[in-house]
């Protein structure tokens, strides 16, 4: 992958417009909407990012660019998933902050219907706006941290959206175990986490493997993502039939 240019005295646009281009290369039939939709989105985070602190203000471009490819491959991988599937598709994503990988899998896969979770307000706002701003349907932000959404004794609790999703996504959420446990209380049987990691997956892969097996998931495949950076994308499948843990994490 060649990155587009990210210096101080490059356009923004023409540089999003490049991160777009070549991003949306990863999709076999990217829908038309897809890009322009993209476009708008990425210059409204990076007019947001001057006062939130969405994306790393170091080398902003170069992380937008890789960060939407890393989303565009997952979407990729998930829509050759949802074709088998007959019902509407639930996604759940994690910590949205500023949009990765939620934004960009709903924009792709416009069918999903996607619910983002965001515990710092100025983000939700973020992500509500932007929401509003490209029209788009069947998504919704929650302002809560995930854990709180799953707890009896939180104000935030919603007993609605336990065991509720086909999908969970979560992106720079720590280690793999911490991940499960926020992910796993949302999943139905069958479901599947999908998360980011980097080269060292498979030691915070080993050291999951216990947990792994408490909360009925496995792991279900490991994806190499076309970027320079060494990165995959985790899919922990939670096995039907499974017994469901009764401690809080669940």
């Amino acid at each position: 992958m060649s990155t587009p240019p990210a210096s101080s005295g490059d356009d923004p646009g023409a540089a999003i417009a490049a991160i777009v281009r070549e991003s949306v290369s990863v999709l076999p039939a990217p829908n038309p909407a897809l890009e322009p939709q993209l476009r708008q989105y990425l210059e409204a985070l990076l007019v947001a990012n001057r006062g939130i602190n969405l994306v790393s203000r170091k080398d902003t471009l170069v992380h937008l660019a890789r960060f939407t490819r890393e989303c565009l491959f997952l979407a990729s991988l998930l829509e050759r998933d949802a074709s088998a599937h007959r019902d509407a598709i639930g996604l759940l994503d994690i910590g949205s902050g500023g949009g990765f990988p939620g934004i960009v899998l709903k924009l792709a896969l416009p069918q999903v219907e996607t619910v983002l979770v965001e515990g710092t307000q100025k983000k939700a706002r973020f992500l509500a706006d932007v929401c509003g701003s490209l029209d788009l349907r069947g998504i919704k932000v929650i302002w809560a941290r995930a854990e709180a959404l799953v707890d009896r004794a939180s104000q935030y609790h919603r007993p609605d959206m336990r065991h509720d999703f086909d999908w969970v996504t979560a992106k720079g959420l720590g280690l793999l175990r911490d991940t499960l446990d926020l992910a796993a209380p949302f999943l139905r049987d069958g479901g599947e986490l999908w998360t980011f990691k980097g080269a060292g997956y498979e030691s915070e892969v080993d050291a999951s493997r216990r947990r792994l097996t408490q909360l009925g998931c496995r792991l279900q495949r490991v994806e190499r993502i076309p970027v320079e950076q060494e990165s995959y994308v985790l899919a922990v499948r939670r096995l039907p039939g499974s017994k469901r843990p009764s401690q809080s994490c669940d």
